[in-house]
């Protein structure tokens, strides 16, 4: 913990680093009354990262590498909604990444960016539907790139927007896309992402999340001071006409 004086305040600064390092070949299967997953992994990873922060704004920075085949398939039902993963990969990758976030009165704006090199295959692909909405996409890519990828979310008290963009070059080939459309706990989500790359690849990704029971309560809260206000015209307006004599 770090303590910055500003004139008479003191605002904590948390800072926090750890690293990790993982190498093997393990595979694992699990089910229950609700699900089925497969896991193999005969990957290396390591990785490091660093954040620093308080209520008003935090920074992570971070470095990461992969190399090897991983591979996962995943299905069952989450509450009233089935799903199904899969995935693919023998990618051999690096990473460097940052995120930032600003707190304010009503809201807060976080920004990440994603800098890569990647050679290698992976695929993948997801589908969610049930209750909440329809939420489903795949992509999947060959060869050696390097790019960069960002996204920008500003939240207010009625919802958020999520914007997103990236670049890739490289002797390669990908495409992907995905969209949403979903309702839970009165929020509603609606989303759409999509990316076709050869040699040169651009990508573009926006969500957007509206809470339905926030606009409610400022509805209500407007209606709630107009009526007062009718109401308080309407008495001043009664008061002046007994003052009338005719």
């Amino acid at each position: 913990m770090v303590n910055k004086d500003i004139g008479n305040k003191t605002i904590p600064v948390q800072v926090n680093a750890n690293a990790q390092y993982k190498t093997g070949t393990g595979a694992s299967a699990s089910s229950d009354s609700h699900s089925v997953s497969a896991i193999f992994d005969n990957s290396t990873s390591a990785s490091a990262n660093m954040s620093i922060g308080n209520s008003n704004a935090s920074l992570d920075v971070g470095v990461s590498a992969k190399t090897g085949t991983m591979a996962s398939a995943s299905a069952g039902l989450n509450g009233k909604n089935v799903y199904t993963n899969a995935s693919y990969s023998d990618t051999t990758e690096v990473h460097a990444t940052a995120t930032s976030q600003i707190n304010y009165k009503g809201g807060h704006t976080a920004t990440s960016v994603d800098a890569y090199a990647q050679s290698g295959n992976q695929v993948e692909a997801h589908l969610s539907a049930g209750a909440n909405g329809v939420a489903a996409g795949g992509s999947a890519s060959t060869g050696t790139f390097v790019g960069v990828n960002a996204t920008n979310t500003t939240g207010v008290k009625e919802g958020s927007i999520t914007t997103g963009a990236g670049v890739s070059i490289g002797d390669h080939f990908e495409a992907g896309g995905s969209g949403q459309a979903s309702m839970k706990d009165g929020k509603a989500t609606i989303g759409v992402s999509g990316d076709v790359a050869v040699f040169v690849g651009l990508d573009v990704d926006v969500s957007l999340t509206v809470d339905t029971k926030q606009i409610g309560k400022e509805v209500g809260k407007a209606t709630n001071e107009a009526n007062n206000t009718a109401k308080k015209a309407g008495h001043e307006i009664n008061k002046g006409l007994k003052k009338i004599h005719f």
